[in-house]
């Protein structure tokens, strides 16, 4: 007869150690492979000490021969993040690019990125999802310069991993919700605990969001529901989670600048339509399955699923009079973006000739295919004075065009990738890696007899990495990296144009530094060339797209995070990028569009000395600098440098028995008016969140 008896088992998480319950009583104890989750290395610090980004484990940053920055769960807590863009603060050298009418994370890393380039993963799994910030993060890694060597195609400037928060055994459910100085809030549920003593453990999360837009009209509305399951066994372990979300949201174009500079119209009134917006349903899967073959050695299946169906509909603006008066065309379509991939890794160490090699072997294959319906080209329309707007004359998208509707790009590719970290001594590490990686393209649009085939090939590619690592003492270490990146290029514009894959190499040096026990520096200097770069623009409501030939970037980043002394937490961060075109008939010698060549933010957070009666008193403020950009690849029009301000004040007190508290963020202190990007027109001018003040409260039972 089986036991009633819980079988015992301690579930280690890096450096945390999670006990069941049921084991309380138990002194025989088995303990099970530790899972790659890559903990905090304190809980309530802006510092972490591993990551798994950077070689699909969980590795001490200063082992790396790569930058990579960690935005912890206290960082997001402290600051309420709640978007990629708004985590991206708290990390050098990344900036907003073209967020198609804030409908699409973008991000600039390093001087390149677009809201279409495949570097944000989810899990470890690219994405093609529109937001992938959500109550379900954790945590985000950034995994700067090259990463193609483990994860493909991608452009020289970096990652952004998103990483889920996983079920745990220990029973806790939290209820929480905030309202919005502009109107409306949110209400959120997050609950996990074990599964009997079966050795599952689940986690649900629960929200629902309902927000006015700042300007004039709109509203930021979502669901989300995210389910997950862990099963943990003597030497295996089984995860699956899954993400639906349900949203809609403005598609907001900004405003317009006249001779370079903004025009001289109400910040918060929209130039576009009431019907202008984005609705959508996004959905995420993933399964991981891990075993342990011997103590240093195990081998992970990683299945992960992403999709998002949604439809745009846009007062396209497409010129401007000397007197005001906008010329604007309804365009709009229908998306299904998908994603599919699966990976075979072996992980372990490896002695040999009395040196450790920490190796990582794998496969995996990745479907990605972007497909476009029904997309509508309305007449232009004029009419509409910006400096004394009227709605309702412009009508929704109706007229369906033949000739870029239905366009399908598909990419599926094949790869095998090998990493060694190579530990010559004590102090010496060699990073030494390749990928090869076969891809089959195609692409074709049109309705009818109007269908093309733009594109229908493949090719193979081979992408070696090198890096050395100098372990200085137990406090420094210093790092250098030789890579390449290679992305076939998806891009189709209006005109049916399409383009050769980009490619890139890159060079880095870099320090890593304990100033001390709970405080750390990384200092990186870096240069990358890449080629066959495509931007896009759009011109009278037609994309145009066009390859910038060559160009690079170059340049300096310092984070420094962690605690600066008792009940003080720091980060800091300053990045100078040049950027350049190097090789264009019309633009060489400009800066690249969207890339400021100098950044910083600085963020301090304090816990306050009052009598534990009274409860515990946090508060934190800081500020991100941001320098001016070009507004396109011509550098025909300019976006002003800005600095905004952010504070917080959090209480917390148990309350019959509940841990409880309640917070006061406010964004944009000083009310700041800024451009933070643009679509490469002077027509499209993406316009900075004014002061907005949120509370939030929760209860933890």
């Amino acid at each position: 007869m089986p036991s009633k008896t819980p079988a015992p088992y301690v579930l280690a998480f890096s450096s945390v150690l999670l006990v069941h319950p049921a084991i309380a009583e138990t002194t025989d104890r088995t303990t099970l492979p530790n899972m790659e989750i890559s903990a905090e290395a304190d809980e309530s610090s802006y510092l972490a000490r591993d990551a798994s980004t950077a070689s699909k484990s969980s590795v001490p940053l200063k082992e790396e021969a790569q930058s990579v920055n960690v935005v912890t769960p206290q960082a997001i807590q402290d600051y309420q993040v709640r978007s990629l863009d708004d985590a991206m603060k708290f990390v050098s050298g990344v900036s907003q690019g073209n967020t198609l009418g804030n409908t699409k994370d973008a991000l600039v890393k390093r001087g390149f990125g677009t809201n279409d380039d495949g570097s944000i993963l989810r899990d470890g799994v690219r994405s093609v999802v529109s937001h992938n910030f959500s109550a379900a993060t954790e945590r985000v890694e950034v995994l700067k310069g090259p990463a193609s060597l483990l994860y493909g195609a991608l452009e020289p400037g970096g990652l952004i991993n998103v990483v889920s928060k996983q079920p745990q055994y220990v029973q806790s459910t939290t209820i929480s919700g905030s309202a919005y100085s502009e109107g409306g809030g949110s209400l959120t549920v997050d609950t996990t605990g074990p599964l009997g003593d079966t050795g599952l453990a689940y986690r649900l999360i629960a929200e629902r969001q309902s927000e006015d837009y700042w300007r004039n009209y709109g509203i930021d509305q979502h669901t989300l529901i995210a389910p997950s399951l862990t099963w943990t066994g003597e030497r295996a372990s089984l995860t699956l989670a899954y993400e639906y979300n349900d949203y809609t949201s403005p598609f907001d174009r900004g405003t317009v600048f006249v001779d370079g500079h903004p025009a001289n119209v109400s910040y918060d009134k929209r130039l576009d339509e009431e019907w202008a917006k984005t609705t959508g349903i996004s959905e995420t899967a993933t399964a991981r399955f891990e075993y342990q073959l011997s103590d240093t050695w195990k081998t992970r299946l990683t299945y992960g699923w992403n999709n998002d169906r949604y439809s745009l509909a846009i007062a396209q603006p497409s010129s401007l009079s000397s007197t005001g008066v906008l010329r604007r065309q309804a365009n709009g379509g229908h998306y299904d973006y998908e994603t599919r991939y699966a990976s075979w890794d072996f992980i372990g160490q490896q002695d040999f000739l009395g040196q450790r090699h920490d190796l990582l072997i794998g496969a995996e294959q990745e479907d990605s295919d972007k497909y476009r319906g029904k997309t509508y080209r309305n007449t232009a329309q004029a009419g509409f004075n910006i400096y004394s707007p009227t709605y309702g004359s412009l009508a929704e998208p109706s007229v369906i065009s033949t000739t870029t509707s239905n366009l399908s790009n598909q990419l599926t590719s094949t790869s095998l990738y090998i990493k060694d970290n190579w530990h010559l001594n004590d102090r010496w590490i060699l990073v030494l890696g390749g990928r090869q990686q076969h891809y089959d393209q195609y692409s074709a649009q049109g309705l009818g007899s109007s269908r093309t085939v733009n594109r229908d090939d493949n090719g193979d590619t081979f992408l070696p990495f090198a890096g050395l690592v100098f372990k200085v003492n137990d406090a420094l270490s210093l790092y250098g990296n030789y890579s390449r990146s290679f992305v076939p290029n998806e891009t189709v514009d209006d005109d049916g144009k399409t383009f050769d894959p980009e490619e890139g190499r890159s060079f880095e040096i870099g320090a890593k530094y304990d100033i001390s026990p709970n405080l750390s520096a990384n200092l990186a200097l870096f240069d990358i060339e890449k080629k066959n770069v495509v931007t896009t623009s759009t011109i009278d409501g037609v994309s145009v797209s066009d390859a910038a030939g060559k160009v690079g970037s170059r340049g300096l980043e310092l984070d420094v995070t962690g605690r600066l002394a008792e009940r003080w937490n720091l980060i800091g961060t300053y990045a100078y990028t040049h950027t350049e075109i190097l090789d264009d008939p019309d633009n060489e010698g400009n800066r690249l569009s969207q890339a400021p060549k100098q950044t910083a933010s600085l963020y301090l957070s304090h816990h306050l000395a009052i009598p534990s009666g009274l409860g515990n008193w946090h508060v934190g403020a800081g500020a991100r600098y941001v320098g001016e950009r070009a507004g396109d690849n011509a550098n025909s029009f300019w976006m002003s440098s800005y600095t905004v301000a952010d504070a917080f004040v959090r209480w917390e007190h148990p309350v019959a028995g509940y841990k409880t508290q309640v917070q006061l963020n406010v964004d944009n202190l000083f009310d700041k008016h800024y451009y933070p990007s643009s679509t490469g027109s002077e027509l499209q001018v993406n316009v900075g969140e004014p002061r907005t003040a949120r509370i939030s409260a929760s209860v933890t039972f």
